[in-house]
């Protein structure tokens, strides 16, 4: 069982999480703070599990007490909760680069709240479960009837494939994804001869600043993708938050459209960015799947492998959320599976830029 603390300096805010948490069986205890400090000082007298932090509080903001909590308690997971605003976008993604786990957006009225319910739960328990160990996990896991990670890795194949011309790279990822392509991305270099889709699960109002911080890290560009634009080589384009961006046109003209389905529970959703990849670009298509939950990206890889395109996942092992890399890995579509520092590496591989 674990326990959680909520640093809110609204009080009808920590009421409405610790109601929403009420019904989450991992945890058994919950502390509460009114600001950066009060967290502090609990965190230095108590093991707490996981954080749900606000970043506007009086005395200590979210971000010193972020960094002060990482410093007492590396293995805390944090949770910012974050006003759904371009603001609160900026800062959500400073609190991801200095070690928050994953964010939540506030709803505008505390009332609200059980519209983000299932959002909170899920990025709890999916943090609680980060937090443990691998027996720990296995047991939570099983009882909620969850993948475990016990998934065998696939044989790779025995002779490695450079992508044509037209080559493009699509990636799936989802929480833990600004750390990760953080650490990736940076380390491709300005002539990267493919452009790189990715289909992160995030807010429209967050997607924009995120591609922005990104770019001020990168020698690649990345931009959050225009509708209708055609996407170059050398160029990294994020997909829009709350819609669908889709790859049509043809390999010598591939183009960005954006496609709204309501049916759809990850968004912008991976399975439609790497199938869509698939269908225009073809066997010279890379589709990746890496950190995140849920099995987004599993039918993306199986259409990238039928259309013998090259096919890759994140190491369950080593992601920092196993469950979209390992159910690609159970399609049996998987060519790769590597750990995150193997990455920038495998992108130049495929690109004919190592050997």
């Amino acid at each position: 069982m674990a326990s959680l603390l909520i640093v809110d300096d609204s009080m009808f805010i920590r009421t409405a999480v610790r109601k929403v948490l009420e019904s989450c069986e991992l945890i058994d205890k919950v502390y509460e703070a009114g600001n950066g400090q009060e967290a502090v000082d609990i965190i230095t007298k108590n093991k707490i599990d996981v954080v749900t932090l606000d970043v506007e509080m009086p005395v200590m903001d979210g971000f010193e007490t972020l960094e002060h909590i990482k410093a007492k308690s590396p293995s805390t997971q944090v949770i910012m909760i974050s006003a759904y605003t371009s603001k609160g976008a900026q800062e959500t993604i400073k609190a991801l680069d200095l070690g928050a786990f994953d964010f939540i957006t506030k709803p505008k009225n505390y009332t609200d709240f059980y519209k983000v319910k299932e959002e909170l739960l899920m990025k709890v328990k999916s943090a609680i479960l980060k937090n443990k160990s691998v027996l720990d996990k296995l047991k939570a896991l099983q009882e909620k009837k969850e993948p475990t990670i016990s998934t065998p890795s696939p044989k790779s194949p025995e002779k490695f494939r450079i992508l044509g011309n037209n080559g493009i790279v699509a990636i799936g990822i989802s929480t833990g994804g600004p750390q990760t392509l953080g650490e990736i991305l940076p380390k491709l270099p300005a002539d990267y001869p493919y452009p790189i889709v990715i289909a992160i699960h995030m807010p429209d109002t967050f997607t924009k600043s995120f591609a922005d911080h990104l770019n001020s890290k990168c020698k690649l560009q990345v931009k959050e993708a225009e509708e209708g634009e055609v996407i170059k080589k050398g160029i990294v384009y994020i997909s829009r938050g709350r819609t669908n961006m889709v790859i049509t046109g043809n390999s010598a003209m591939p183009t960005v459209r954006y496609h709204k389905d309501d049916s759809i529970i990850y968004v912008p959703s991976a399975n439609l960015l790497l199938s869509s990849c698939a269908q225009v670009i073809k066997e010279n298509t890379c589709g990746i799947v890496m950190t995140g939950m849920g099995d987004d990206g599993s039918k993306g890889i199986i259409d990238v492998k039928k259309a013998n395109g090259i096919t890759a996942t994140e190491d369950p092992k080593s992601a920092i959320l196993w469950a979209m890399p390992e159910n690609a890995i159970k399609t049996g579509c998987v060519d790769y599976v590597l750990k995150k520092d193997e990455f920038p590496n495998f992108l130049m591989k495929v690109a004919g830029k190592v050997s």
